[in-house]
């Protein structure tokens, strides 16, 4: 599970054309710490985790399941990296109603963590 989600969080940046020091600048430490952990030889902390979803801009639950839609960098045809785009995206019914309750059970959650502080 470990591998995965440190694989859907490459997979994520690498879509967005963002780099490992663009992402630990805004998350606050080190390029070579941050590297440590996209490789797995270091964790994310729940914190960074936050954080990181906040500078990705994906749900936290993208980190853990990113196979409903395979997310790949486009190549340009000067070999720039282009944007990322959404490749044969296989819709499973099963997995999609799966996925809407996983985000409906984290709204739920997020609001009651929002009250603790209202």
């Amino acid at each position: 599970m470990k591998e995965k989600i440190i694989q859907n969080i490459k997979t994520i940046r690498e879509s967005k054309n963002l780099t490992e020091g663009y992402v630990a600048t805004n998350m606050g430490i080190g390029q070579s710490a941050y590297c440590k952990k996209e490789k797995g030889d270091s964790e994310f902390t729940l914190t960074e985790l936050i954080k990181l979803s906040d500078i990705l801009q994906v749900s936290l639950v993208r980190f853990i399941d990113l196979d409903i839609a395979k997310i790949i960098n486009q190549q340009n045809h000067d070999s720039s990296t282009g944007i990322g785009f959404i490749e044969n995206q296989i819709i499973n019914t099963e997995g999609y109603k799966l996925c809407i309750e996983q985000y409906k059970e984290e709204n739920i959650f997020l609001k009651e963590q929002l009250k603790k502080f209202g």
